[in-house]
């Protein structure tokens, strides 16, 4: 079920978890569960108006339930490492954006404009690989989405094959770049129209009508990987930057480290997408809960009567709601509402990258010597007029913070440290006692011992 667009996983709801809806794979479920009430109805009656008694031994029950339930938990936790997989990889390619945005914006030395506009127009790709990185996992393999259009309209385009799409589905001879196929007429992507809603469906997602120069998987005969292709630019300008010696060699290295480590998660991201649970498995899996349901109601229609009908369903809904749990799960990259909020964490990207880029990078002495910098916490000094004293007047100021932060008194009476216990055996001396130190002012020299 897709869920509205910058709505996170968890929404904001009034009702209590066991009666919202949303999420759930109920709608998914619900049309077997009906269907098996029908079945167990139709048995009861079999049992209860006929001379055909359908009461069997429990046995079946144990042994099938069993079974089942192993199969069930495998399959979900298989799926559950596949989400946690897809998250901790996002996370990893989070934390390498940060650090090479960082390492562009503070440690890439800018002499004139073209420096500067360098490292923004660098930056830029990198909010839009997490763009890109988003539509490349759902299929999406376009360059004019509203979210990153902005970012690469200046960026001459390639055709990369690319890992989330089997090869057979494409001509020998692919159409030209910025064009698609449609009815075996060629068309230029700005006089391409949107289909209406003969187009087949990308896994079942309900999509908005895709605007014009917009494409999905079916779209292109040859789509592109723009992500990888992105890393090439960015390549390009850490090694121009070596060229160019604005960078020192450690910074380098880093950033070079930040860039394999995105391309790692992309791959990563891809082998999860190119992976699915082996079929023979899943189709045993569905046969295993669906025989078992099917033989239900023959194990309790002579103990429970016209309750077996209700039961059956409620082990229905049981089963078959984790069985639909694994398979919604599986791929995190989709926008239903159990997959991972992919566009909310790209949005915090921009975001962060936004408000690092709107102000100068820091400089320490636009920070450090102010009037509201106070190093020495025991000792009520700027660092403005601390600069101003000798090193060897602020390595005694030093001493004296130190002493001063000896004698606190940690105590807390009443609900202090340790229980409220006195960390200290006399609380009064510690809080009456001071330190006097004789600093000598100006340009004085401290008298020789």
């Amino acid at each position: 079920m897709p869920r509205k667009p910058g709505t996170t996983v968890f929404v904001r709801s009034k009702w209590p978890m066991m009666l919202r809806w949303k999420g759930t794979v109920i709608i998914r479920i619900w049309w077997q569960i009906l269907l098996m009430g029908i079945y167990a109805v139709g048995v009861l009656m079999i049992h209860d108006y006929t001379a055909w008694k359908m009461n069997y031994s429990l046995s079946l029950v144990s042994v099938m339930g069993m079974v089942v339930s192993l199969l069930l938990v495998f399959r979900t936790n298989t799926a559950y490492d596949r989400y946690w997989e897809g998250r901790r990889l996002w996370s990893q390619m989070t934390l390498c954006i940060r650090n090479l945005t960082r390492s562009i914006w503070v440690c890439v030395a800018e002499t004139e404009t073209r420096d500067l506009l360098e490292k923004k127009s660098a930056i830029n790709l990198l909010v839009a690989f997490a763009f890109a990185t988003k539509h490349y996992l759902r299929e999406e393999y376009g360059y004019n989405y509203d979210d990153m259009a902005g970012l690469l309209t200046h960026i001459p385009k390639y055709s990369i094959p690319i890992s989330t799409q089997e090869l057979d589905w494409r001509d020998d001879l692919p159409t030209p770049h910025n064009t698609v196929k449609r009815d075996g007429q060629v068309y230029h992507l700005s006089e391409a129209t949107p289909q209406p809603n003969t187009e087949p469906k990308v896994k079942n997602r309900i999509r908005k009508q895709q605007v014009q120069k917009q494409a999905l998987a079916y779209d292109f005969h040859t789509p592109t990987n723009i992500p990888v292709e992105l890393s090439y630019y960015i390549a390009s300008y850490i090694k121009s930057c070596s060229n160019k010696a604005r960078v020192d060699a450690s910074t380098l290295t880093v950033m070079n480290n930040a860039l394999v480590s995105m391309m790692d998660c992309l791959t990563g991201f891809e082998r999860i997408l190119r992976t699915p649970i082996p079929l023979a498995y899943s189709i045993h899996l569905h046969h295993g809960t669906w025989i078992y349901l099917l033989s239900l109601p023959f194990q309790l229609v002579a103990n429970l009567g016209p309750l077996m009908v209700p039961a059956v369903m409620l082990a229905s809904f049981t089963l078959l709601g984790i069985l639909g749990i694994g398979f919604e799960i599986e791929n995190p990259f989709n926008d239903d509402y159990n997959d991972l909020p992919l566009d909310d964490f790209c949005k915090v990207i921009q975001a962060e990258v936004a408000e690092m880029v709107a102000h100068r990078a820091p400089v320490p002495s636009d920070w450090v010597f102010t009037d509201n910098n106070f190093p020495l916490t025991g000792i009520k000094r700027s660092a403005k007029e601390l600069s101003a004293m000798t090193l060897e007047q602020v390595h005694e100021l030093m001493k004296a913070d130190h002493v001063i932060h000896h004698n606190i008194d940690y105590s807390r009476p009443v609900n202090g440290n340790n229980n409220g216990a006195q960390l200290i055996d006399d609380p009064e001396q510690a809080g009456n006692s001071s330190v006097v130190v004789d600093v000598p002012t100006g340009s004085e020299k401290k008298p020789a011992a």
